[in-house]
């Protein structure tokens, strides 16, 4: 992230292949906007189908990646916000809906609503004005990236996922609000009356990741937001679940292939 605080990126290519595109999540906001191809996507065991000029808001730390059903070609913008931006640019008002519990219903806003809502019109103006998203840094596009993040807000209903795992959904959800705690597989097994074979499967079905290997990646992330406000890496390790400092490392080393002291 830049100076600016938030970032677009657009993309496309020609055969995609799933081998590339793994559940992950962020310290910041995203807003997914799809374009073109064969695609659903994932976000906290909640599954979405997309059609061109959908667009999929992303809250902090949610896991989410998208899954192509076909090697059709594949067009998206990617938006990342910092929370800092809305401070910096003076809308703080406009990150409320980043932390209301609008995604308990879903997370997508259908592209009739992308339309009729002016989003899509504020994208392409953007697009237009920062000469394809390369001068993101003008004060015109500063204002439109305000506009469209002032237009979500407007919108009083997102889509709801189309096909919800419930067994997993309460799993993940367990998870998020206790992975800075130990969690055992039998632990879960018992709490949600699923044998371990069972819930092995299914959770690496639908999120493509096991549980443990789900509960490391939140506490990577949230060991990463923790370093960035200031904690030392030792500190910040054990705040974010991790037994040590070693255990830590090691994970960090394996996810991201780079030493937690250099950043990733």
């Amino acid at each position: 992230m830049t100076e600016l605080l938030y970032d677009v990126l657009e993309s496309e290519l020609a055969a995609p292949s799933n081998e590339h595109f793994q559940l992950h999540n962020h310290i910041e906001y995203e807003l997914y906007m799809f374009l073109e191809g064969d695609s659903t996507y994932v976000v906290e065991g909640k599954n979405y189908s997309l059609s061109p000029d959908d667009m999929i808001v992303i809250l902090r730390h949610e896991m989410h990646r998208v899954f192509h059903n076909s090697p059709k070609r594949y067009r998206r913008i990617v938006f990342s916000i910092s929370p800092e931006f809305f401070l910096k640019n003076h809308c703080e008002e406009y990150e409320k809906i980043f932390c209301s519990n609008y995604f308990n219903v879903g997370n997508k806003i259908n592209a009739s609503t992308v339309h009729s809502s002016g989003l899509y019109g504020a994208v392409m103006r953007l697009k237009k004005y920062s000469a394809g998203f390369s001068l993101l840094d003008s004060p015109i596009a500063v204002s439109i990236m305000t506009e469209i993040l002032y237009l979500i807000n407007r919108i009083s209903s997102f889509e709801a996922a189309e096909n919800i795992n419930i067994p997993v959904r309460n799993i993940i959800d367990y998870i998020n609000n206790n992975f800075t705690n130990e969690i055992f597989l039998e632990e879960l097994c018992s709490r949600f009356y699923i044998s371990k074979y069972h819930l092995c499967r299914i959770f690496k079905a639908a999120t493509g990741l096991t549980v443990q290997g789900y509960i490391r990646q939140k506490r990577l992330t949230l060991a990463d937001e923790l370093i960035k406000a200031g904690k030392n890496l030792t500190d910040a390790a054990l705040l974010s679940g991790f037994s040590s400092y070693s255990s830590f490392y090691r994970a960090y080393i394996n996810a991201y292939n780079k030493n937690p002291r250099k950043g990733k």
